[in-house]
């Protein structure tokens, strides 16, 4: 796909609306697996109603916080993984509101949950239910180990599914740690897979929905989906039939590694032998790395010998004078940018990736957009996250016969 031009004077092709503009999702799930894949159609365009208990998603209360902080409106969890979407607040725990709940998912077409199977049937949502109520609903589960099998009503947290499912072994091996206490990865980073995996799923069914006209039960299991994308990890450990080893304890190495330059820090990987050379090469061929008869000297031979020379070229050279050397040299390697640096850049301003939302009460700041651009529609206009309940009267106002929603919202059904 090539990039429009950003002068305005050339004319752009007439776009359609965004791609999912017309569909309503109901999402009823929290922190972020089931949020991300929400998020995801809601940048498609996808009207998504967020349905929340009266103290809000447990996202609102995860560290760390924006200012003012803490505060419910402004964790960077919780802004991150809902853009786009109106807030519901609905206590489920009364009849009114799962009646509202259930009527909302019978004029909907995507129900998103990680609620377990035990807690779909107590609401009155079993899948199977409801897709013989409402033959063209998309029930869509993200839940820790699926919607069968005996481990379906297991609780868990981050760290159960991130060793349930193998994807935490890539963090021991990156500290060398082969024993002791299990590790996880920060920031719940794989949480967002099965969330990923629950997007694409749910577009495919929304393809076949055109095509047979009915809906699908799609049922992801967020351990499921890390061991897929994990694929580097199982792949190691599958091969190496054991812990994988202690890495080199200096940042840069033989084979490359991390690197400190003058003004930042660069990854450079160089396994195999023309990398090894390509380097060598970038440092201007050193006496050191060849031998008597001027024969370049395998890297299993020298190993931490050549990490101190290596360091020292790299901590007189900016980044990005080391990043161009090796990369004119075939040497893989990888300037580690600042989030800052990568907003700011070039690339991503002519992608129009990164939005300035506003938001009452965080800071306004950039957010990512959908990773992909479709020639033929529009990109669907973006907002910060709600605020807790601030749709809850318009939405449920159809929904509350006989009361109003200040009636209601007095009874505790609405907030």
């Amino acid at each position: 796909m090539t990039t429009d031009s950003l002068d305005p004077a050339i004319a752009r092709p007439q776009l359609g609306p965004p791609l999912l503009d017309g569909l309503r999702v109901v999402e009823l799930a929290e922190e972020v697996a089931g949020p991300f894949a929400s998020k995801l159609l809601a940048d498609a365009g996808a009207e998504t109603l967020k349905i929340e208990a009266p103290d809000g998603d447990m996202a609102r209360r995860m560290a760390p916080f924006a200012e003012p902080s803490p505060h419910r409106e402004t964790s960077t969890t919780w802004l991150a993984y809902n853009t786009s979407k109106q807030s519901v607040v609905l206590d489920l725990d009364t009849t009114a509101g799962r009646r509202v709940l259930q009527e909302l998912v019978a004029a909907t077409d995507i129900l998103v949950t990680d609620r377990t199977p035990a807690r779909l049937a107590a609401l009155d949502l079993n899948p199977d239910d409801l897709r013989e109520r409402y033959p063209r609903l998309i029930v869509a589960a993200v839940t820790p180990f699926g919607l069968v099998g005996s481990a379906a009503g297991w609780p868990s947290t981050a760290l159960t599914r991130a060793h349930a499912s193998g994807s935490a072994a890539g963090v021991r091996r990156n500290l060398g740690a082969n024993t002791g206490a299990p590790l996880m990865a920060g920031a719940k980073v794989h949480e967002a897979d099965g969330g990923t995996a629950l997007a694409l799923a749910i577009w495919a069914a929304l393809i076949a929905r055109e095509r047979y006209g009915h809906g699908q039960i799609v049922d992801v299991a967020s351990t499921d989906a890390m061991m897929n994308m994990d694929r580097v990890d199982i792949s190691i450990a599958h091969n190496d039939g054991g812990p994988p080893p202690r890495p080199p304890t200096k940042g840069g190495s033989a084979f490359g590694g991390r690197l400190e330059c003058s003004d930042g820090h660069l990854i450079a990987v160089t396994p195999q032998s023309h990398q090894w050379a390509g380097l060598i090469t970038a440092m201007g061929d050193p006496a050191w790395a060849f031998d008597a008869d001027g024969n370049l000297i395998d890297r299993m031979q020298l190993g931490e010998e050549a990490s101190d020379a290596i360091e020292e070229w790299a901590r007189a050279r900016t980044r990005d004078e080391v990043f161009r050397a090796l990369q004119s040299n075939s040497a893989p390697a990888g300037p580690v940018m600042r989030p800052s640096e990568v907003m700011n850049s070039e690339q991503e301003r002519v992608r129009g990736f990164f939005d300035v939302l506003d938001h009452p009460v965080a800071p306004s700041s950039r957010y990512p957009q959908f990773a992909a651009q479709w020639t033929g529609s529009e990109r669907a206009p973006r907002s910060s996250a709600p605020l807790l309940g601030s749709s809850s009267a318009d939405v449920t106002r159809p929904h509350l016969s006989p009361w109003t929603p200040a009636q209601a919202r007095r009874a505790g059904v609405i907030g």
